[in-house]
């Protein structure tokens, strides 16, 4: 049995026609070419996607009139919530209910830790 090697041509471009040595010299990078475009639209992508992680993070705070509501329907109703709430430079969440309003805190009673929370300081309940 006789092995065949099947050899790529090389495609190229007749510049003969040319009077210039450096036409008629000339070698196609290929794909090469092209890699500036490539890397410029991939960091443009990445900071898209960067600027919209930060804008993910930039949560709109409910109005307070409905954070009370909210809390007062899962302390009446015994619905777990989550909360969100602003604890001094980071966004907390925490899972549980409404155990007792207390001045102008919330204790929220999760499965391994009680919290009170300054109503003021709740940004999100879902």
């Amino acid at each position: 049995m006789q092995q065949v090697k099947s050899r790529r041509k090389k495609m190229s471009v007749d510049r003969s026609y040319s009077p210039y040595e450096v036409i008629r010299a000339y070698h196609d990078r290929g794909m090469m070419k092209w890699g500036a475009f490539a890397t410029g639209e991939l960091t443009e992508a990445q900071n898209t996607f960067e600027k919209e992680k930060k804008d993910d993070k930039k949560i709109q705070a409910l109005p307070h009139h409905l954070v009370l509501h909210l809390l007062n329907q899962s302390f009446s109703n015994q619905v777990q919530i989550k909360v969100k709430y602003q604890s001094k430079d980071k966004l907390t969440e925490v899972y549980g209910f409404v155990s007792e309003f207390i001045n102008n805190q919330v204790r929220i009673k999760s499965t391994d830790k009680i919290y009170l929370i300054s109503i003021e300081q709740i940004i999100n309940i879902s």
